[in-house]
Formats: structure tokens, sequence, C-alpha cells
């Protein structure tokens, strides 16, 4: 044995050539390694082997008869011949290719797998050159649509199994099944059901024939008409790397990228499918200025006109969660040193907390990655609703559980995680409460509570993961980190869009400089001290609405739509003098701005974004910005010097190098999250008040598939998987307000009225209602007063909604019209 060989080590040998790998390593494994390619169709090295195909034949020294490669592990001394060592092996191969052509139809040409297909490329290779088999093919009615979104013609299918298999074992979305047995077995689906899972594009994906295929792609272009870039994908803070894929500069299909530190091999539906945005209708991709109405005009008339409206000005910005690390530092920095203003945020509440904020803001804090959730044995998630928040570490998370990790989630509804976790339901604004008394149980008497039990005996092995709804909880995020402070495990604050935390590390938050550096810090960095005593979201609105702000820039964000309190985003909006929007469309903005500045979409976007984990990741521009739009850090350097400033930077290269200055790695003070906790203590032993006798508390977060920007022409994914607004209510409340399963449900609260139909279950916490943020012809934050919770009481409405998935989409919502847009 070697110095670099350990005792878990094999050494084999493969058509005469030797190499050393882990023991349990598959036969196929040990091959690729040596550069040799055994053909397969069933194997895919993130599912379970199963052998199904039997194409990946190897004759083994010892053996009486071939065996499969991708079942059989190596063994010492174990000597493989493959196809091209063995003329048995490659008889056998060929054997299997015709024996899968005996039944395929030959018709590659108008095959959408064709020019990318498996067995297209192993029968040109390994194949026979002509079949013996001149009988009439097998067919049957095609296609079979498993959902708008997929579409199955089970004559090309080879029975390998890889789509049940990702339905059983990553997803767990056990929609498809192989039903019957020999000639007659086939993928099917149980009468009168969809494919209604948000995960079911990778299937399509991972089928190495043209079985399955996208409803969205069916028949829209051949691979050698395709230009491809690799990039990140845009829809929430997972990081997926994907595949784009255009023809003639027209987005045609997204397609998943390996990468087995973020995202495997896998993506959601959303991903994969919403990709329309940057090609819909309503773009407008020209500066535009109000005149008689928004009239076309240049960067720099539009600059001039701004430089005059801030001059002597009261400043502020609003933006979101899609901006690049780069055009995030760009806008902290002209907010701060050009315009003197630390009222900037992107936040859509108060935030989470201060600590926490610094936390994700520093380089450094990330203590948690994809692998360390894959590989704990405990995983507790406070406020987050994994599948349809971020599908992946969705997906990592029931990879733990395959695993045997334990996993707990803290949330007021029962996510889709029920079949391999134990929830805990609690009341929104409550989070924190329970977080305590789960610390307070680990320091003092962990068998009294299963979760302290849990942790305590997994050591360092586990991970506390904070979500978007520990935001509206006073200190329950603070609770979060603290409690992972205190069993000394790894904790993460997950947020739901696409770079809310780079967002956090450029400092795009009241009191937060790059980096989470200090005031003093930054000042030696940009040769100026920045404001101080900024507002926060919410802050800035009411001052909008008390006309304490001259000039509004909402960059990115709606705040119609997108911000929990659309009676008074529309109050302030209308109250102040002049606004800036910077997007890739007016949207119901266009009656509101004063100036429009067009920015170029992801897809046209050089740049980075900071993960959940805190892992930065290059964003490629698919093709050069449309019209006249440009990125957000390009607009923002020319609006600095045209107002008289300078940001110190007129190349991508240039903001760079400075904003490497500014996230670099340094010595920081310990984060001591007991301040920030304490407000969760405070909310508990002061309550606002006790709530009205039929009073419930209503609580909203997005779905993953709903109306927002990014969704925008994504029709056959909202045909598969949007659903009809609704109002979810525990059965014993239904119970006892008269409601039933179905009927309209008039929901009241101070903010506003909307009646939904009622869909009754136990899977939500006692006292609770729960509505969806933003889907068809329904605005939650009609309903809301601040914050994505309220008071509200629910009363039977007249007429009766017999079917949920049927209810109309407009369902009367007041006081603001249901608007189409926000972030998405």
């Amino acid at each position: 044995m070697t110095a670099s060989e350990s005792a878990d080590d094999v050494t084999l040998e493969v058509d005469g050539k030797q190499v050393t790998v882990p023991k349990g390593t598959l036969i196929i494994r040990a091959a690729e390694q040596l550069g040799i390619e055994i053909p397969r169709f069933c194997d895919h090295p993130l599912l379970e082997p199963v052998g199904a195909c039997r194409q990946c034949y190897v004759e083994v020294e010892g053996q009486r008869k071939l065996l499969t490669s991708c079942t059989i592990p190596v063994a010492p001394g174990m000597e493989v011949r493959t196809q091209y060592a063995s003329e048995q092996v490659r008889e056998a191969q060929e054997a299997t290719l015709e024996f899968l052509l005996l039944n395929h139809p030959l018709d590659c040409p108008v095959c959408d797998r064709g020019g990318e297909c498996p067995l297209q490329d192993q029968t040109m290779k390994y194949g026979p050159g002509e079949s013996r088999y001149v009988e009439a093919k097998r067919t049957f009615p095609k296609p079979v649509p498993l959902s708008p979104l997929v579409a199955l013609d089970r004559e090309r299918c080879v029975l390998c199994a890889r789509c049940t298999r990702f339905c059983d074992e990553i997803s767990g979305d056990r929609f498809i099944e192989l039903f019957d047995r020999g000639a007659q077995q086939q993928v099917s689906i149980a009468g009168g059901e969809d494919f209604d899972s948000p995960l079911s594009g990778n299937t399509i994906q991972i089928c190495p024939v043209g079985a399955l295929t996208a409803t969205s792609y069916r028949f829209v272009a051949r691979p050698y008409d395709l230009s491809h870039t690799d990039t990140v994908c845009d829809h929430c803070s997972a990081g997926c790397n994907i595949r784009v894929d255009l023809r003639r500069g027209e987005m045609v299909r997204v397609l998943a990228r390996d990468n087995l530190e973020v995202n495997d091999a896998w993506i959601c539906d959303k991903g994969r499918f919403a990709f329309r945005a940057a090609d819909a209708e309503d773009r407008v991709t020209v500066p535009m200025i109000r005149d008689h109405g928004l009239e076309p005009a240049s960067f720099d008339e539009i600059f001039e006109a701004i430089a005059d409206w801030t001059r002597g000005a009261r400043v502020a910005f609003l933006t979101g969660g899609r901006l690049t690390d780069e055009s995030a530092y760009a806008l902290s920095k002209l907010a701060r040193t050009v315009f003197a203003t630390d009222d900037v945020d992107h936040r859509r509440t108060g935030g989470t907390s201060g600590e926490v904020d610094r936390f994700s803001a520093t380089p450094g804090g990330f203590h948690v990655t994809y692998r360390d959730v894959e590989q704990a044995k405990v995983i507790l998630l406070a406020g987050l609703d994994a599948e349809q928040e971020v599908p992946i570490l969705h997906l990592r998370i029931r990879k733990a559980a395959r695993r045997g990790a334990k996993v707990f989630v803290l949330h007021p509804r029962r996510t889709r995680l029920h079949d391999v976790a134990e929830h805990l339901l609690v009341a929104p604004g409550q989070e924190g409460v329970r977080l305590r008394a789960i610390a307070e149980a680990l320091r003092t008497d962990p068998s009294s509570d299963p979760v302290a039990a849990a942790l305590a005996a997994a050591g360092e092995e586990a991970v506390v993961l904070a979500g978007p709804r520990l935001a509206d909880a006073p200190g329950a995020a603070a609770e979060a980190a603290s409690l992972a402070m205190a069993a000394e495990i790894g904790f993460a604050n997950i947020s739901r869009r696409a770079n809310d935390h780079g967002a956090l590390r450029a400092g795009l938050a009241p009191g937060l400089y790059p980096g989470g550096r200090t005031s003093e810090e930054i000042a030696e960095l940009w040769g100026t001290t920045p404001p101080t005593s900024g507002r926060s979201t919410r802050e800035i609105l009411e001052a909008c609405d008390r006309h304490e702000v001259d000039v509004l820039f909402l960059i990115g964000i709606d705040p119609l739509r997108d911000l929990p309190d659309a009676a008074l985003a529309e109050r302030a909006i209308g109250n102040v003098r002049h606004k800036v929007v910077q997007d890739l469309s007016p949207g119901s903005l266009a009656n509101y701005a004063d100036a429009f500045l067009p920015v170029a979409a992801s897809i046209e976007t050089d740049g980075h974004r900071t993960t959940w984990e805190g892992r930065g990741q290059r964003l490629r521009p698919v093709r050069d910005p449309e019209g006249n739009a440009q990125q957000d850090w390009e607009i923002f350097a020319r609006l600095a010097r045209a107002v008289g400033g300078d940001l110190g930077f007129s190349t991508l290269d240039e903001l760079r190098v400075e904003l490497g200055r500014a996230l670099a790695p340094r010595e920081v003070r310990p984060f001591d999250f007991a301040a920030d906790a304490a407000d969760a203590a405070d909310a508990e032993s002061n309550p606002s008040g006790p709530p009205a006798p039929e009073a419930l508390i209503l609580f909203t977060y997005s779905l993953l598939v709903d109306e927002g920007r990014l969704s925008e022409g994504a029709t056959e994914l909202k045909s598969a998987q949007e659903r009809a607004p609704f109002v979810e209510v525990h059965a014993d409340d239904a119970a006892r307000l008269d409601i039933t399963d179905g009927a309209s449900v008039t929901v009241t609260t101070d903010a506003g009225v909307a009646t939904l139909p009622a869909s009754v279950t136990d899977a939500i916490a006692l006292g609770t209602v729960f509505v969806p943020y933003n889907q068809p012809g329904f605005a939650a934050n009609t309903l809301l007063s601040g914050a994505f919770t309220a008071e509200a009481t629910l009363t039977s409405a007249d007429a009766g909604v017999a079917d949920l998935d049927s209810a109309p989409d407009a369902i009367g919502a007041t006081p603001a019209a249901a608007a189409t847009g926000g972030e998405g």
C-alpha cells in the first residue's frame, strides 16, 4: 500500500489498466476514472443503481456470465474487460441495442431529442450497422400529456426507470410509475392526475431518449440551431447552475448544469420554464421621461433632469433582490457618497435584526453550505417552506433525511417535507418563543424537548436554517442564531430572492455598510464618511407619505405589489414629487414614474450573485442588452457623473477590484445576538393586545409559481402549477366558524377585505389562516399593513366555490386593485 492509498481503497484493472478507487465504487465509475466509456441508459450518478437497461455489460475474470457495471462494486484484484477488450461484451451490447430498436421509432429527424440523444449516439458507436427486424413497430397514441409541462411518447421509452427513480428517490413526488410487466410495461400516471411536481422538468432532462419532452420546447428548435451559454438561475437564492439555449437571439430552453456543490444536476420547474420575462411584450428598452406622458428620451436628458430634481433635495432608494453583487455595491456607494443619504433598503419589511443582517453581510459569517446540510444528522428549519422558496435546498434536506438525518420544521404550515420531517406548527410571531424554549431545554434538560434532545445527540453535526418567516417575528432570527451558537452548530439565514445576501454584503440596508464594515472602515475605503440614521423600507414609505422625500428611486421593485401594505405604497408614491423607475418595464408604475431607465435583463448581465450559503457565482451574459438598456451599475456610474459625483470606477473590472477590497476577509468582533433575541422575549411579555374573540392570525408568502415579474410569459408553467387564490384554515377553526371546504369565505383585516375559496385542513397551526401572496387576480398586500401577518376575521360568504382548482381568478380584493407584477 502506497502512502497515498488508504485501507478503504481498492485496486483493480480495467482493460489492462490499473486504477485505485475508494471501496464501494461501482465498476462503471472506476472505468470513467481511466477515461473508458461504458455505454449505459439507466445509470445516473445521482440515482441508486438498478441495472434496468443491461447496456453496461462487462466481463469480470472468474465470473461465468457478464455483469452490469452500474450495479457491481469493485473488489481487490478484480480484472474487468469492457467492449474494447472483450468480443463477448461487444456482442452483448450490440444485441441489447438491437432489441431496444426493435420497437423504437427511427424518427430522429423529427424527435426533440435528435442530435443530443444517448440512444442515437450509442447506436452509431456500439450498435449493429443494420436491423434484422422488418416487422411493423409497435405504436401508441401520442403524445400523452402527463401535465401541461411534460409530454410522453410511449413508443420511444426504453424503460430505463430514470424518471420514476427520480420521483421516488430525489423529489419524493411519486406521480409516475412503471405499470404492467414484460412487453406491456410502460411509464404511466394515475387516471385523472397531472404530474404536479415543482421538479418534474428534471425527468425530461435525464430521459436518455425522446420519451419525455417539454411542451414549451417541443418542435421549437434543433440542437444545431442553438447557441449556449452557462450562467446562474435568478429565481431564488439557491444559485442553481444553468445552461441557457437561444435560437436567433431568443431564449427557448433552460437546462440544469451539473454542480455537485450547489444544485447537483437538478433545477426546479420555475427555473426551467419561467424564462420569457426578458422577451416580454411590455418590456421597454429605451429611456423615458414624463412630458405629456412617458416619452422616449436619451439617458443624458434624463440624467440632466434627475440632477435638477435632486439638487438640494431629500432622496431615498428602494430596491429588490435582483441586483448583482457589483450593481448592489455601486448603488450602496451612489446613495451614500453622491446623494449623501442612508435611506436605502432592499428588504421588504424591517428585515431580520441588525446583528443577523450584519452576520449575513460579513464575509466568513456563513457557516453552513449545501454539503453541510446534506451531511447533517439533525436539521432544524425555522420559518422556511423549503420546496416553495428554495427548492434545491429542499432536495438537499430530503437527501439528508434518506441518509438518516432527523429533520424538524418550525412553521405555521405543514410543508412538503412532511414525509421526512417532524413539523412543529406554531402561530406566526411565536417562532422566537419556541426557539428560545428549545435553547433553554438544551441548556438545562435536553430530554425534555425532542428537538433539544436531537441537537444534543448530534453534537456539531447539526444545522439551524432560519427562513423568511422569522423576519416578521421580533427577535426570532436572532433566537435561531443564538440557539445555533449555544449548541455550537452551523447557522444560516435563508433568503428567498436571488441576491438578498449579495445586497446585504453590499450594504443595501440603513446603517449597514459593505462587508458589514463600520462607518469608520468604509470611510477609509471611500474617502468620505457615510451618512447614518437611515430609514427602513417601511419608514421610507411613511416618510414619502408625509411629503418628507422629494425624489424616490425604485430600482427593480414595485412597491404597489412587492411590499406588504398596498394602501401605504399607493399613498407614498403619490406624495413624492419625483419618481425614478429602473427596471425591465414600468409595469404598474407607468402612471407614477417621472423617469424610466431601462436595464439589461439577467441573461444580458455580467456579474456575480451570492447564494444563501454565501457562495459568489458568476453570471455570464447570454446576449447583448436589448435596445438602449444598460446594466444597473453602468446607469449608477453615469448618473453619479451627471450630478457632479464620481463612484471611482468606469469599468466592471475597476468596480470588482474595489468590491474585492470592501469584502476582503478581516478580523471582526464576535457576533452577539442576545440583544436582538431579547426582542422576542419583549414581544411575549408585552403583547400588542388580546385579539378579538373571532380573530385569527393571517400570514402570507409567495408560492413557487406566482404572478411575479420573472414568471411573465410562463404559460405552460402556470397552467401546470399555479394555484388560484385560496384561504387555508384549520379544521377546528373552520368548524367553529361554520366554514366548509371549498366554500367562499370573506377575509377581513384592518387593511381590506377579500372573498376567497376555503381550503380546510389540519396542516396549519390552530388559530391561523394562510393566503398565498401573489396569485392571479389577487394581491394579498391589500390585506396587510406593513407586515406579512395581520389579524383577520373569517365569515362565510353567500356564494360557494365547489372546486378550488377551478376558482375564478379575480375574487374581490380591496382596497387596491390587484395588479400584475412584482419581483417573483
